[in-house]
């Protein structure tokens, strides 16, 4: 939980990072950047927000110096809420695909998903492989992580050895649903799936995004004590993190990084 997690300031620049990972990783937070808009201050890294392009690009290079990271090393994810996960290389830096993750067994190619309320998680097989995703409800459903799981063993992972760390997110305080939501999930999961993760709170439905991705993350085999959740909610602590649904969408995106040491 948040005990084997670290927040850093790093001259201002304030992220999150797994104490358990040793690959160079981190989540950032809102603070730290140079954007001026006020629901876009400091530490946006969504370029498409209204924020101006040099700000974005100053915040990276902050971001990623902070973190550790090699200049220019990231690849990009355009994050179209599906279960698609790239493998990806140094012929990739600097480059955009329409997925939700990515995994890399190459050293100097910083994985980079961004998110605002959905679930960013991060992987390690230590000396062998990392991998990133951005898990949304749908992507969540849909088993990203676990797909995320299956290209790190491709690379050659040992699933015994693969350590998870899931940053800020909108947890089950704040993540009230609808029907149409919890019969999705009844679809795609089941029944005694779904009673555990969306529960009734008076007349409102609450989901446990981080909850879905556990399970799932233990049912294809990782060991629950390889799994380490930041257990901040993005929508609560709105100061710290963006929140699409604490700030009714006007916001920022935060990024989740990780690199092959």
């Amino acid at each position: 939980m948040t005990d084997n997690f670290q927040m850093i300031n790093n001259n201002g620049a304030v992220f999150f990072r797994a104490s358990e990972i040793t690959a160079p990783h981190g989540f950032s937070t809102r603070l730290g950047g140079v954007s001026k808009i006020a629901h876009l201050s400091s530490m946006n890294l969504g370029a498409k927000l209204g924020d101006e392009i040099e700000n974005v690009r100053e915040n990276y290079r902050i971001i990623l110096d902070s973190i550790g990271l090699v200049p220019d090393s990231l690849v990009y994810t355009n994050q179209i809420h599906s279960n698609t996960v790239l493998k990806v290389g140094k012929n990739d830096i600097g480059k955009a695909y329409d997925c939700d993750g990515f995994v890399t067994g190459e050293k100097d190619v910083s994985l980079c998903v961004r998110t605002a309320d959905c679930v960013p998680v991060l992987f390690s097989c230590e000396g062998i492989c990392v991998g990133a995703c951005h898990a949304g409800w749908r992507g969540t459903v849909l088993k990203i992580q676990q797909n995320t799981v299956s290209e790190m063993i491709k690379l050659g992972a040992n699933l015994n050895s693969i350590k998870v760390a899931v940053g800020a997110c909108i947890h089950k305080c704040c993540y009230t649903v609808g029907l149409d939501f919890k019969n999705s999930v009844k679809e795609a999961l089941g029944e005694d799936f779904t009673r555990k993760h969306i529960i009734e709170q008076g007349n409102e439905l609450k989901a446990d995004l981080v909850g879905m991705n556990r399970e799932l993350l233990c049912d294809i085999g990782i060991n629950p004590n390889n799994i380490f959740i930041l257990d901040r909610c993005t929508s609560c602590e709105n100061d710290l993190f963006f929140s699409h649904r604490a700030q009714k969408g006007k916001r920022g995106v935060m990024g989740a990084f990780i690199a092959l040491k």
